[in-house]
């Protein structure tokens, strides 16, 4: 169980690189259960640059903790 919440500087669960206070959507989309998470992040926040979309950090660590911790997520209704 300790090996899952240790992290590499500038990585997060599933070795998702961190960049700045986020990651990057075309990183999640390359994880099988992208559209799981999807459907828990509908209704949250993007932050958006002029190339490219991010997901803030504090949201995608929601997810995986509730994903991979408790085999389970949490959909906003």
């Amino acid at each position: 169980m300790k090996q899952l919440l240790q992290f590499a500087p500038n990585m997060s669960y599933f070795g998702v690189v961190v960049y700045r206070h986020g990651v990057k959507v075309d990183d999640l989309k390359k994880l099988p259960f992208f559209d799981i998470f999807t459907d828990y992040h509908d209704d949250k926040i993007y932050l958006t640059n002029a190339e490219e979309d991010y997901i803030p950090l504090i949201d995608w660590e929601g997810f995986c903790y509730d994903y991979v911790m408790h085999g389970n997520y949490r959909i906003n209704d």
